[in-house]
């Protein structure tokens, strides 16, 4: 092949980036790379077709495409991809498409968008989900961006995406400007609420109820037959199965912190900026920084926890209850993203787009779908009939779980606040009356009243 066959240029051949190298090759689309690591393009260039065209950088990359020009990015997200955008750019011509891959703060990518505006050069952010698996056989791919420059890359990336069960790619450009990785962020502080839900139920059948790793694997197994089925449940029970060499749980021989790459946080902080309602995302952030202070446990640890006294039924519709609040907060804070910057993103296609290839893969996906399109747009999805009488039926083993958790010391907090975050949201009154009151007291800042319009303020001294 010579260079003027290659249809599409990838910068960047880590994992992500080789696998879905080898993904494209494998969907008859012609390469053109660069790899600034030599040992991860040496790696690559013994996978990779014989007729790849190698590049020595960015601008010999550009040069060795026709235009217009399609190039795939999957560097590290921050500043490397805005010195790889600078070092493009010159050689770019108007027409041109950019796809960020990479984990990309939304708000780096509309800047980036932004400051190409006028160019004639489009940049797509695209989320990449189902990790070193799924780039090589099928990821999720959620877009954002142009159309008209989406609809030059579509074909090439929906031939390499995964398939539902119904057949449909998982590959769709959700709304323009930042929406795809946006979609993304969310996406990932879904996976890590879902996470720590599992990881709470572990703690409670290892700990609570000393049940064994196999039996806990029997669990999980049960749990991926009905309709918690997913891969994170999937997963669940190979990871409390797998032994060490000398045959014991190699689950009790890991450390118990867990590090973080950020995208949970960026999901939090979103639900802040955006003023929605997302407490179990945000606990599950928040326990992996609890993890982290292992020193300072280990100092401040008193009794161990006492059995728990639960009934596995009711874990597993805490389960269900605390995931499905964990996907409804997420596509909460899609809805109220997309009402301010006007994306025009379909809720029910991000579940689509979630149904194959990705981590959050699950049949729930499907329930989730039905009450986007039943629901008015950017509603609560639990305003869907069907998806309320879904949480109201495994609300009562949630509330069992927490209360049990909670007298024998053991922390849930994924699990707690989503219900809490259940129990505020179906409340018609919420004691915000007392914390305007307070307010109004100590600064002056004002109230409103239920009896007529308008701003107030009283003498609160209680006279």
């Amino acid at each position: 092949m010579t260079s003027s066959e290659a249809r599409l240029g990838l910068i960047g051949l880590g994992t992500m980036g080789r696998n879905l190298a080898l993904n494209l090759a494998d969907h008859d689309t012609p390469l053109a790379v660069w790899e600034r690591d030599a040992e991860l393009a040496a790696t690559a260039r013994v996978a990779l077709p014989a007729a790849t065209v190698w590049t020595d950088g960015p601008g010999a990359l550009a040069a060795a495409l026709p235009a217009p020009r399609a190039i795939l990015l999957m560097v590290t997200a921050g500043p490397a991809v805005d010195a790889v955008i600078d070092a493009l750019c010159p050689r770019l011509e108007p027409g041109d498409v950019i796809l960020d891959g990479g984990n990309a703060d939304a708000r780096d990518t509309a800047r980036r968008q932004a400051a190409l505006a006028g160019t004639g050069i489009e940049l797509i952010g695209l989320g990449v989900s189902g990790g070193e698996e799924g780039a090589r056989f099928g990821p999720a791919l959620m877009a954002g961006g142009n159309p008209d420059a989406w609809d030059r890359v579509a074909p090439a990336l929906t031939a390499i995406a995964a398939r539902t069960p119904a057949g449909e790619p998982c590959c769709a450009l959700l709304g323009t400007g930042a929406a795809g990785h946006f979609v993304k962020t969310v996406h990932n502080g879904i996976e890590y609420a879902v996470m720590q839900i599992l990881a709470e139920a572990y703690d409670l059948m290892r700990h609570g109820l000393a049940m064994t790793p196999d039996a806990i694997g029997d669990v999980f197994a049960a749990w991926n037959a009905g309709p918690l089925e997913g891969y994170l449940v999937e997963i669940a029970a190979d990871v409390v199965r797998t032994r060490d060499d000398d045959g014991a749980p190699l689950l009790d021989k890991v450390a118990d912190r867990a590090g973080q790459k950020g995208t949970g946080r960026w999901a939090s902080l979103a639900a802040l900026d955006y003023g929605v309602p997302a407490p179990t995302i945000a606990e599950a952030v928040f326990a992996r920084a609890v993890s982290s202070r292992d020193d300072e446990r280990r100092q401040l640890a008193g009794a161990r926890p006492s059995p728990v006294e639960l009934d596995v039924d009711d874990l597993e519709a805490a389960v269900h209850a605390a995931t499905l609040a964990a996907f409804v907060q997420g596509f909460d804070l899609i809805a109220a993203a997309d009402a301010a910057e006007g994306w025009s993103v379909d809720r029910a296609a991000v579940a689509g787009v979630w149904r194959a290839g990705c981590i959050l893969r699950a049949s729930l996906l499907d329930r989730l779908a039905d009450a986007a399109r039943t629901v008015p747009a950017g509603a609560l999805l639990l305003r869907a009939d069907a998806l309320a009488a879904e949480m109201h039926s495994v609300l009562p083993g949630l509330r069992n779980t927490v209360a049990a958790a909670a007298l024998s010391r053991f922390a849930v907090p994924a699990m707690g606040s989503a219900l809490a975050w259940v129990d505020g949201m179906s409340r018609d009154r919420v004691p915000a009356d007392f914390l305007q009151g307070l307010r109004d007291r100590f600064g002056a800042h004002r109230f409103e009243r239920t009896d007529r319009p308008g701003s107030f303020h009283a003498d609160w001294r209680g006279e």
